[in-house]
């Protein structure tokens, strides 16, 4: 049996993990509208995302109580994000967001860096498809 000490320190740990998760969920939401991503991309990066957060949580909860997972906990855990939601992310919205745009632009600049490769190479095997005229046949066929 856990001391009530022991038991206030979780509530208190798992309130700070759900603040931080809300705070990292916030992040993703400004990341996501500064990126102007298309469906199938969002959809992928939002799988990505939740597979993250669930081994952001696991992690937490693991450190914080052995990872149990109890119904308070859950509760607590939500409650975290809420008050992160209804205090914290007005007043950190502008530092979130100029951070969401400067890493949307850094991610731009690093796909174009990285795609130059390949469009070069594309547009190399399409002028040498457009510009290759297999020969012509002989006119006379005499033998």
């Amino acid at each position: 049996m856990l001391g009530l000490l022991t038991q206030v320190k979780i509530f208190f740990l798992t309130l700070l993990l759900g603040v931080i998760a809300g705070f990292i969920i916030h992040f993703y939401q400004l990341g996501i509208k500064a990126l102007k991503v298309g469906k199938y991309t969002l959809f992928l990066l939002d799988f990505i995302f939740w597979m993250f957060m669930i081994v952001v949580v696991a992690l937490g909860m693991l450190v914080i109580n052995q990872g149990e997972l109890r119904f308070y906990t859950l509760i607590f855990l939500i409650l975290g994000g809420i008050i992160y939601f209804k205090t914290l992310a007005a007043r950190l919205y502008k530092p979130l967001k100029t951070m969401a745009e400067a890493g949307a632009h850094f991610i731009d600049m690093l796909v174009s860096q990285l795609l130059k490769p390949v469009v070069w190479l594309v547009n190399k095997i399409r002028t040498k498809w457009r510009n290759h005229h297999p020969p012509a046949p002989p006119d006379d066929f005499n033998l």
